[in-house]
């Protein structure tokens, strides 16, 4: 199937906007449920019959960045994934890429992805905007085969993380739920990849959902915007209720979530470019350290398996940037970009197995 994207986006900051396909050619294995959207609220409407993109058209320009880089932490064996929004296939790339080389392998047949992550097996999971769906591949050590797929009915998702997505539940944020569901603003859902979902969770705090992460022990903290722009992060004790508002939360915009070995939550503010590492957040949030300026400016980023390296999907240089990461410090080392494209919108990185709490 062919989607076409709106013929104008209106470009509007800290606003999740529909994409600008440009007739950009997308082939999905499972059917969009797209429908009329409703009218917007405070300037902003759920995209039910767009693609939504957490990134902005004005906050993207297409221009090169030079590329340099010194000696970083190792990563083990599985590589590093990326997802770009208008590709129709995620690049898989060795574990460390200083000399900026191309991808080693493909995983195709995604349709407008957000972030994309990594379960503890290496296994990718891409949450599929274009299809509504969740999709797991087999991704440690090169890319491998669709493990499987089902279908979303929840929304359009936007993030998803799980420490076993072959049998274990999967945490899937939505940018806005689907019209079906009646509610105006964004959900998180727990899912198996069998396809059974429990009911959506909804906060007032969450018209428009970025970023999940879900802790060992099964608590989910969501990132979000609120019905007057604001950014907020929810926490839900065992990922149920009606979850609680994090205090303490400083991030000036919207962006992704992880979980460092030590359970510390690191958590990306998307267009001034910071990152915080923060402890607790349940609902009270102690900051650990930061801000720490990022090299570009990004909404997802994830950690490798020993919680020493930090990649960001850097979508203003079209890039993935690698940084040091302690929960004292996180440091720029190196960026690479062979194979991928600025106005693609480089939107998803993560390192196959991930970060292990």
């Amino acid at each position: 199937m062919r989607f076409h994207g709106s013929a104008l986006c209106a470009a509007i900051a800290l606003a999740l906007l529909a994409g600008c396909s440009a007739n950009a050619p997308a082939t999905g294995t499972l059917p969009n449920t797209g429908a009329a959207a409703p009218s917007a609220a405070h300037g902003r409407a759920p995209v039910w019959s767009e693609h939504a993109t957490l990134v902005p058209d004005a906050l993207r320009p297409v221009v090169p960045m030079p590329l340099h880089g010194r000696p970083g932490p190792d990563a083990v064996a599985g590589g590093v994934y990326v997802s770009e929004f208008y590709s129709t296939d995620l690049f898989g790339y060795q574990r460390q890429n200083k000399g900026n080389n191309p991808p080693t392998c493909t995983l195709p047949g995604v349709v407008f992805p957000n972030d994309i992550a990594s379960d503890d097996r290496g296994n990718i999971i891409d949450p599929d905007g274009g299809s509504r769906s969740v999709m797991v591949f087999k991704g440690s050590g090169k890319c491998g085969a669709l493990i499987g797929a089902f279908h979303d009915k929840s929304g359009q998702p936007s993030d998803a993380t799980s420490a076993n997505a072959e049998t274990g539940p999967i945490a899937v944020a939505h940018i806005y739920s689907s019209k079906a569901f009646k509610h105006r603003g964004g959900t998180v859902t727990l899912c198996t990849i069998a396809g059974s979902c429990a009911t959506p969770l909804v906060n007032a705090n969450m018209y428009e959902v970025g970023g999940v992460a879900m802790s060992r022990s099964g608590d989910c903290w969501v990132t979000a915007l609120d019905g007057s722009g604001n950014p907020t992060m929810t926490y839900f004790q065992g990922c149920t209720g009606a979850g609680a508002t994090a205090t303490g939360f400083l991030n000036a915009n919207i962006g992704g979530l992880d979980i460092d070995k030590d359970g510390n939550i690191v958590s990306i503010s998307s267009y001034d470019s910071q990152v915080y590492v923060y402890s607790g957040c349940n609902p009270a949030c102690k900051l650990v350290s930061g801000p720490f300026k990022l090299n570009g400016q990004a909404i997802f980023g994830h950690l490798n398996r020993q919680a020493m390296a930090f990649a960001t999907a850097d979508f203003q240089y079209g890039q993935i940037d690698v940084y040091m990461y302690t929960p004292k410090k996180i440091k720029y080392l190196y960026s690479f970009n062979s194979g991928l494209s600025a106005t693609n919108v480089v939107e998803g990185v993560a390192f196959a197995p991930r970060s292990h709490e």
